[in-house]
């Protein structure tokens, strides 16, 4: 279960640091079409690679994209309001966000993988 974990971690390291550069984050803070774009890059990287990487059925990754790529949303969303409206926009602050942004996405990846691997739903495990 600790390899499962350790895979999230880096796919979402890799959809969110190594496909998508600085400059479309800061876009994506500032209008929302760059950020369902980067929502997008985000839940079609968790469906491919779900399957093959965590070895969920297709249809179990199809759900853990979707939900995920929903949670993902939520949270830039925001997030972004924080970094946004920041009077104080420190560094430490920055920092801070990030960590918090990043642990909920983790969490959240982790938890749904837990329920689906763990689920026992007729039609999601063809």
């Amino acid at each position: 279960m600790y390899k499962a974990f350790i895979l999230i971690f880096v796919m979402h390291f890799v959809a969110v640091e190594v496909l998508q550069d600085r400059r479309f984050s800061k876009l994506k803070r500032k209008k929302e079409l760059y950020l369902f774009q980067h929502v997008g890059i985000y839940s079609l990287i968790l469906f491919v690679f779900s399957p093959i990487v965590l070895g969920l059925t297709i249809l179990k990754g199809v759900l853990f994209s979707l939900i995920n790529g929903g949670l993902h949303l939520v949270v830039d969303l925001i997030t972004s309001k924080f970094k946004n409206n920041s009077f104080d926009n420190t560094l430490l602050k920055n920092r801070i966000i990030v960590g918090i942004d990043t642990t909920m996405h983790v969490s959240f990846l982790i938890l749904t993988f837990i329920f689906l691997s763990k689920a026992s739903i007729p039609f999601l495990n063809m």
